[in-house]
């Protein structure tokens, strides 16, 4: 299991996203058809190409919530220094981090809306420290959340907040 994973705080402000992230809300955005929500098959790594290494797709899963890497990008992989595709938080993760998740979790069902953090990742142990990640919902149905697309965007360690 890894180390708790600290200093998680909420982006409120999405005009603070890093361009490439913003790029991803204003795609996903595209693809929403007034409230319902985009599902799986509308988003095509074809229109986002540039995208896809820092982009990964999490299963929804609930009673426990819990979340299945479904495919996750090389750069991502590159920056974690292992793919966790088919792995589930539960696995990796150690109990404070999965209670935080869990309750970004709920509130991405909930709201069915973009949820986004900043933070530091502590366990990385490489000069790219600080990250942000734009967390988007997906419901086949286009009402109820059962995957999410999420982009991750790495940069070297600066203060947050």
């Amino acid at each position: 299991m890894l180390d708790a994973i600290s200093d998680f705080l909420p982006i409120e402000d999405f005009s603070r996203l890093t361009p490439r992230l913003e790029q991803l809300l204003v795609y996903w955005r595209a693809k929403r058809t007034g409230s319902l929500l985009p599902s799986r098959k509308d988003i095509d790594p074809i229109d986002i190409p540039r995208l896809m290494s820092d982009v990964a797709f999490l299963d929804i899963m609930r009673d426990p919530l819990d979340y299945r890497y479904r495919l996750v990008g090389t750069h991502i992989v590159e920056m974690v220094g292992h793919d966790r595709t088919g792995l589930r938080m539960r696995e990796f993760l150690t109990p404070p981090a999965i209670e935080a998740s869990a309750k970004s979790i709920e509130r991405l069902i909930a709201s069915r809306e973009a949820i986004a953090f900043e933070g530091r990742l502590y366990w990385l142990q490489k000069d790219y420290r600080h990250f942000q990640a734009l967390v988007l919902p997906l419901a086949a149905d286009g009402r109820e959340v059962d995957m999410a697309i999420m982009g991750l965007n790495f940069s070297p360690e600066r203060r947050t907040g």
